[in-house]
């Protein structure tokens, strides 16, 4: 059966085919490459080497998946290349896909098409760069030491002393949005905080696994012995305790740039323990798998070992807040070989991706859920790319506030893109299986979708049309299902959609009725009913103030 999505972007892209000043105008695309382009113009040319790649740098793919170098090849073509294999993705759970170089007198171009012509090679394609992007430079905090904000006085939130100006965890309108226009983590935490069981591979520029609001949640390899020199476990890395820098090759995936750190905190800053910030899992394990320099600079070939070390380590969740428009078969390949859900971000370049698609979050894997970023006020920022067929969901990503490489001069730092919404998904994802850890990708990936809070700028915007919403989310998942208040013969109902259930009576409308038997009944909701399903007042919690909320929502 033809996957829906391939199909209307195989129209989409047809229609535009039509168009010759179309064609023309984004064959001439000059900044086209895996990173999101200036201006948010990208080329879609299908030229294998348009966008940027490693000089002399091939990743092939044989058809024979046994063990096979590019030297028991027969073709005198090969040999004429002065191929030769530099890295072997085989052991890496990728059979048959290896990278090799070729000699400087043949460019890249010529031994692609050369390779290609093979009758055993399924695919060539260069090593393609991907450089990380951001809509614009982080915007730093007047003061940046964790203790310097109150904690705001809210029922259910953490003691985390700047939880206050984590609007997409709790959104009281502190930053001039709209209330409620965050994911409900109040109401998820009702249900759970997180388990140390879960681990979330976060693979970026690396994270600082000594951060003081993160370290408690930092993976540690159990079949390593730290500082003996020994693969211990057999894995192929030596001493890889915390994961592994896939640029540098060695054991120390630390963070000098601060993106990946900014994406580990969004998931996982620990939470409750008095200091900065709280992750959406303020329990989980955070896996710090490093494929971009200093600079955000990085290679295809990198992100593939990447996500075999987080395949082959057991992360559940992998968390990829990087992406554009170079697509990379071997990239689309790696994916495949995994289990996990992918969240992936959908790009900062304000395009519909249905037309100008971006690589990872556009591949159509099951497993793969594409993020677009939400501000503050529900709406869509201007850099946010969108979707109707390729984007799933919305999550906040606008003025995030997050950990920060305490070696880059500051613990905090708030940021904004895709890039920070995404992680926001995969922080979802992780609470979804500390619950229920026997959760498939495509379980985990339909719950999201399904629970979102609709939200009218972005209909038609992404598949969902909906922001996603944490707490209506594991409500879905434990099943709550209410009951019917004492001396009444109907179940409550939720008129509008939004997870929570503002016909009291049942009777299928919402009026003053509703209120009294609310106010009548107060302790006894609280005791039986699911707290995300009966907190009208979106505070976390079952009082008075939804009885008001009710009240003047009549």
């Amino acid at each position: 059966m033809i996957n829906q999505r391939e199909l209307w972007r195989s129209l989409i892209v047809f229609l535009l085919l039509i168009s010759t000043v179309v064609a023309l105008s984004v064959a001439d695309g000059t900044n086209s490459s895996i990173n999101n382009s200036v201006n948010g113009t990208s080329n879609t040319t299908t030229n294998l080497t348009d966008a940027p790649y490693v000089p002399g740098e091939i990743i092939i793919k044989y058809k024979n998946t046994d063990s096979v170098s590019a030297m028991s090849v027969p073709s005198a073509k090969l040999a004429s290349l002065g191929a030769g294999v530099s890295d072997d993705f085989s052991a890496e759970g990728l059979k048959g896909m290896q990278m090799i170089d070729v000699d400087t007198s043949i460019s890249v171009e010529k031994a692609i098409e050369e390779l290609n012509k093979s009758s055993y090679v399924a695919y060539a394609e260069p090593n393609y760069v991907i450089q990380l992007s951001l809509p614009s430079e982080p915007e730093l905090p007047n003061n940046t030491t964790a203790e310097s904000f109150s904690a705001e006085s809210v029922s259910g939130a953490p003691n985390d002393p700047r939880f206050s100006e984590q609007w997409a965890l709790s959104n009281t309108g502190q930053t001039g949005g709209t209330s409620g226009a965050d994911i409900g983590a109040l109401s998820a935490w009702s249900v759970t905080t997180g388990s140390d069981s879960i681990v979330v591979a976060v693979i970026d520029t690396g994270v600082d696994y000594t951060h003081p609001d993160l370290a408690a949640n930092i993976w540690t390899n159990p079949g390593e012995i730290a500082g003996n020199g020994i693969d211990d476990d057999g894995n192929g890395y030596i001493d890889d305790v915390h994961g592994w820098d896939f640029i540098n090759n060695d054991n120390d995936p630390m963070d000098d740039n601060g993106h990946g750190t900014h994406c580990a905190g969004v998931i996982g800053a620990v939470g409750n323990n008095g200091i900065g910030v709280s992750g959406i899992d303020q329990k989980v394990k955070i896996m710090p798998l490093k494929f971009l320099r200093a600079d955000g600079s990085g290679d295809v070939a990198a992100s593939l070992n990447a996500i075999a070390y987080a395949r082959k380590m057991g992360a559940d969740v992998i968390s990829c807040s990087w992406g554009g428009t170079a697509k990379s078969q071997a990239l689309e390949d790696a994916i495949s070989s995994t289990n996990v859900l992918f969240a992936c971000a959908a790009g900062n370049s304000g395009v519909n991706t249905d037309i100008i698609p971006q690589y990872p979050s556009c591949f159509t894997e099951a497993q793969i859920i594409s993020v677009a970023a939400s501000n503050a006020k529900d709406g869509i920022p201007s850099y946010s790319n969108y979707g109707p067929v390729s984007v799933d969901v919305a999550a906040p990503g606008d003025g995030i506030l997050s950990l920060y490489p305490t070696s880059l001069g500051s613990q905090y730092m708030s940021m904004k893109g895709t890039s920070m919404a995404t992680p926001h998904v995969a922080g979802l994802a992780a609470l979804l299986l500390s619950q229920k850890s026997s959760l498939t990708p495509a379980e985990l990936k339909s719950l999201i979708m399904s629970n979102v809070d609709t939200i009218s700028a972005w209909s038609g915007k992404t598949v969902t049309g909906g922001r996603i919403d944490a707490g209506k989310t594991l409500s879905a998942l434990s099943g709550s299902s209410v009951s019917a208040l004492p001396g009444q013969s109907n179940k409550p109902k939720d008129l509008n959609g939004d997870g929570v259930y503002d016909d009291i009576n049942g009777n299928g409308r919402r009026d003053y009725a509703d209120v009294s038997l609310y106010f009548q009944y107060l302790d006894w909701i609280k005791s039986n009913e699911p707290v995300a399903a009966f907190d009208i007042s979106g505070n976390g919690r079952i009082d008075y103030s939804d009885v008001v909320k009710l009240f003047q929502g009549i």
